[in-house]
């Protein structure tokens, strides 16, 4: 019935002597439907690079989670070094699990990375399961112990999942507060819900466009992940008639959508 796309970084770094241009953007994603882009992560512009690029490769500007404001990757920051190489990256993650199930009602994607493990002791695992008809997309995101435990009580533990939007997509913020809606330039309407945390409407920038950076925003949910170690949220497709597809009975995504046990350190 749509055309719904989803592109998802699932590959580690690459080598430090070809990574002086990489992201950070590990387990970050794009959507768009039917030829309309909805979430993106922020891009590089073509000119002016030298005022954006970090900005640009930082965890912050992709869709994606960032864990106590620091980027999964490490680049490199000596000024010495810097003037010689650039910025690469010096560390990130080394393990990203990927697999994938398709079925009748749609297809599921799993993915987890370690770039936050050496530092905070804990692994991001994100799980998509898109709709066979398009009008959906499930989201599950888990933090657990990169040691199989608990996560430990005296590491700092903030999360932001971000998801940014096209310039060209309007976001609206619903009254529950953890809802928004989306209106596409060709009106078609899609809602986001956080279900049981907030979602809120910032500021971020597009920075890929031909005209240079752009204004735009970005849905965020924060947390702590020792308190809240379970985000849900979903993209719904909104039909013209203004109704809100409802789901029927056996239609209610079966979570947890991610697999906790299938973590190895």
């Amino acid at each position: 019935v749509n055309d719904l796309y989803i592109i998802m970084d699932v590959g580690r770094p690459p080598p430090l002597d070809v990574s002086q241009e990489a992201h950070a953007g590990c387990l970050s994603f794009e959507m768009s439907h039917n030829q309309q882009r909805i979430v993106i992560n922020c891009g590089l512009p073509g000119t002016n690079t030298e005022n954006w690029r970090q900005v640009a490769r930082a965890t912050a500007a992709h869709s994606t989670v960032v864990f106590n404001d620091t980027s999964s990757c490490r680049f490199l920051e000596s000024g010495s070094f810097k003037r010689l190489i650039g910025t690469p990256i010096v560390s990130g993650p080394g393990n990203v699990p990927v697999s994938r199930e398709d079925h009748e009602d749609g297809s599921l994607v799993r993915a987890s990375h370690d770039g936050y493990a050496d530092r905070f002791q804990v692994v991001h695992q994100r799980s998509l399961k898109l709709a066979s008809d398009g009008s959906r997309l499930e989201g599950e995101g888990l933090f657990v112990s990169s040691d199989g435990d608990l996560l430990p009580n005296d590491a700092p533990d903030e999360f932001a999942i971000r998801f940014h939007l096209h310039p060209l997509v309007r976001a609206n913020k619903l009254t529950d507060g953890r809802g928004v809606m989306l209106v596409l330039p060709n009106r078609d309407v899609w809602t986001f819900t956080a279900h049981e945390d907030r979602a809120e409407v910032e500021e971020s920038v597009y920075l890929s466009g031909p005209d240079g950076p752009r204004r735009t925003v970005q849905i965020v949910i924060y947390g702590r992940a020792r308190k809240v170690p379970r985000v849900h949220w979903t993209f719904s497709y909104v039909p013209p008639t203004g109704a809100p597809k409802t789901r029927g009975p056996g239609e209610e995504p079966e979570l947890p959508l991610s697999r906790s046990e299938e973590h190895t350190s």
